[in-house]
């Protein structure tokens, strides 16, 4: 199985246990997010947002407030490779977080917040360590 074949499974399994638990989760970063124009672009195509969207961070906090509209249904947003955007941008991935951080705390937002999901790579046996 290719890697992003695994990874698309795993994230895809996360994204099903939390439907089952009543939440909606949508994966944001099916594709390379690297700095903010990739980031405003995934969050376009993922989240199916209006062509009035302004691909700025005004208009991603407006539209994470109105996420989903007022079905009282919690949703949030998921990433495999967030440390990505980290690594290449960090002020974008701050700004992002911070963004989410306030809409999440707003009482009348159904964003709840982001998931990381992180690839889970077998335990390693323990190395052998003779003293010679």
């Amino acid at each position: 199985m290719s890697h992003d074949t695994e990874r698309a499974a795993h994230v895809e399994t996360v994204l099903q246990k939390l439907q089952a638990e009543g939440v909606q989760a949508v994966w944001v970063d099916r594709a390379p997010v690297f700095d903010k124009t990739t980031l405003l672009h995934a969050l376009y195509q993922a989240l199916q947002l209006p062509g009035w969207f302004g691909f700025n961070w005004d208009a991603v906090e407006e539209c994470l407030f109105d996420f989903g509209g007022n079905d009282g249904v919690p949703r949030v947003l998921v990433f495999h490779d967030f440390e990505l955007l980290e690594e290449h941008d960090a002020p974008a991935a701050e700004t992002f977080l911070d963004i989410v951080r306030t809409v999440s705390s707003h009482p009348a937002s159904a964003l709840r917040g982001l998931v990381r999901v992180q690839d889970v790579l077998p335990e390693r046996a323990p190395r052998n360590q003779e003293n010679d």
